[in-house]
């Protein structure tokens, strides 16, 4: 016994000296469920929005402000690793819908900076993504988002639509 476990150190000794570890930058993903990370933008007794087990409804017939927010795992408030901002959206019945949704850092010491844009929803409940990168702000896609960490997006929820679910992608620096 004890030779067999002398052996399978020793294995994973010399498998860890010809594969050295590399430093560098990874990417990774932070990922949500919509009624988890989404709430009313405005407080409201109105119950046909609200956060279920499948994302953050809007069983409504009326459009109603819904802010989700999110950080990469190792935000920082003066450094940006956030490569890029997605929100997943779908319809709740058989007819299309237009959502408008805005990304803004929201760093309390920073100035805030916005980006527009409007997804078209499929009217068979598949999940339609809006993605927010740096190219939105005036960067270059692949970059990180400017100023910070700390984005939210609010969307326009359309009657009988959803938020599915909220992605982050954002970089680690790996050790050597």
């Amino acid at each position: 016994m004890r030779t067999l476990l002398g052996v399978s150190i020793a294995a994973v000794v010399l498998a860890s000296a010809a594969h050295p570890a590399k430093a560098g930058t990874e990417f990774r993903y932070q990922n949500a469920q919509g009624g988890v990370v989404c709430q009313l933008s405005i407080p409201t007794v109105d119950t046909t929005v609200r956060a279920k087990a499948t994302g953050f409804r809007n069983e409504g017939t009326t459009s109603s402000f819904a802010i989700c927010g999110m950080e990469s795992s190792n935000s920082r408030s003066d450094v940006g690793t956030i490569q890029q901002i997605s929100i997943g959206l779908y319809s709740l019945n058989t007819s299309a819908k237009t959502v408008s949704c805005t990304a803004v850092n929201g760093f309390a010491n920073g100035t805030p900076i916005y980006s527009t844009k409007n997804a078209s929803v499929a009217a068979n409940g598949a999940t339609t993504t809006l993605t927010f990168d740096a190219s939105d702000f005036g960067g270059t896609a692949g970059n990180p988002l400017p100023q910070s960490d700390f984005w939210s997006i609010t969307c326009n929820l359309a009657g009988n639509s959803a938020i599915g679910n909220m992605v982050t992608k954002f970089t680690v620096s790996t050790p050597n």
